[in-house]
């Protein structure tokens, strides 16, 4: 187990990084809203640009492993972040737009990066629970981003938030290169990168029935939790009449309550079967959106925490479970390729859900979105519960 703690370490700390650098547009969206004069529910398309970067980098992410090291990939995304994160303090919509891009860009690779080290590392009969540690790190970035991004806001402005999180973009960057020697000891300098192309990654997930199917659920399982990601902050704001930073000291609230949730998942799914837990989840996110429809003025800070919590529980609380079982279907054991091919699947969901989910709230308000969000989780954790589930190949 001592083998994988550096890999656990590393991967951990630069996804919560870069789960920093995508929360800065949703979390003081109400400010450069008001600045650059656009409605703050439209943030749903920064997410989607966001996420189409994602789908985009994740395609490439076994070649960029295999050739160049799972940490080196890491790395990457760093810089890529901290370009991102920079262009969200710029004052122009288009500028948002191209940070989510790319900051998706750096999003992308690295579930895949960080599945090939964790994979090959970790005993076989603890690997739901050591991907369900590695997968704190979006719930750790997103509730040190909700306190942290609020108190640059206050202190110096909106636009200071992206530079601020463009310096730890690059300190990490700087602080794993010791471990990159050994973590990235599996790699092979005469790889070709690009040479099996994207579509390879998307036709090896696709091709095992029990690897699409889980692919296909977490889209559906993404746009529930990207929806609370993008708009859970300004929602707070208009529906309860919570300033910023109580807003976003909320928000922190269900990612606090997300990280240990990711872990009792993955203890449940190891205890259980990964099916079990991921129709559980689906059900209960159902129950939250539908939950969420009763907020209003006279909600005290503490019902609103409970309502958080149970979102950071349920809509953040999946991704570790679903990890860990691609790593178990991965034709082959190539868990990186595998990985970043089914990652497509579950990005599309972050892509398009938010959007969807944005331009209901627009129309019809978020009582409405939350609904739509309520039918689509819930019909997937049936679908997961009733569907078919053959063998994986070689079984």
């Amino acid at each position: 187990m001592a083998a994988v703690l550096p890999a656990l370490v590393a991967t951990l700390a630069m996804q919560a990084i870069i789960v920093i650098a995508s929360l800065i547009v949703p979390i003081t969206v109400q400010e450069s809203a008001n600045a650059l004069g656009f409605n703050p529910a439209l943030v749903g398309y920064y997410t989607m640009a966001m996420w189409l970067g994602g789908m985009a980098s994740t395609l490439y992410s076994g070649g960029l492993i295999r050739r160049f090291g799972a940490l080196r990939v890491c790395q990457a995304t760093m810089a890529l972040a901290a370009v991102g994160a920079l262009l969200t303090g710029v004052a122009d919509v288009a500028a948002l737009g191209l940070a989510g891009f790319l900051i998706g860009m750096a999003y992308g690779p690295a579930n895949p990066a960080g599945s090939h080290l964790l994979a090959r590392l970790s005993p076989p009969h603890l690997r739901g629970r050591v991907f369900s540690v590695k997968q704190t790190s979006v719930p750790v970035g997103a509730a040190t981003a909700g306190l942290l991004v609020p108190a640059v806001v206050n202190a110096w402005g909106w636009q200071a938030a992206g530079p601020a999180i463009a310096l730890l973009c690059v300190a990490a960057m700087v602080a794993v290169q010791p471990w990159r020697a050994g973590l990235d000891g599996d790699r092979d300098s005469s790889a070709r990168p690009l040479a099996a192309g994207p579509l390879a990654a998307i036709r090896q997930t696709w091709k095992p029935p029990a690897l699409r199917r889980t692919a296909l659920a977490s889209a559906v399982f993404s746009m529930g939790q990207f929806c609370f990601t993008a708009f859970f902050v300004v929602f707070v704001m208009r529906r309860a009449g919570f300033d910023l930073a109580q807003a976003g000291s909320l928000f922190s609230v269900g990612f606090v309550a997300g990280i240990a949730a990711r872990v009792g998942w993955g203890w449940v799914a190891d205890a259980t079967s990964s099916r079990a837990t991921l129709t559980v989840l689906g059900l209960a996110m159902a129950a939250t959106a539908l939950a969420a429809t009763t907020l209003g003025p006279g909600w005290p800070w503490l019902a609103v925490a409970a309502l958080s919590a149970a979102f950071g529980a349920t809509a953040v609380g999946w991704n570790g479970v679903y990890l860990a079982e691609v790593a178990r279907l991965a034709p082959g054991g190539d868990v990186g390729a595998a990985t970043g091919g089914a990652m497509f699947f579950t990005l599309s969901g972050s892509a398009f859900g938010p959007a969807l989910f944005g331009a209901t709230a627009a129309a019809f308000g978020y009582s409405a979105a939350f609904v739509l969000m309520a039918a689509v989780t819930g019909g997937a954790g049936l679908w997961i519960a009733f569907g078919r589930h053959p063998a994986p190949e070689g079984a």
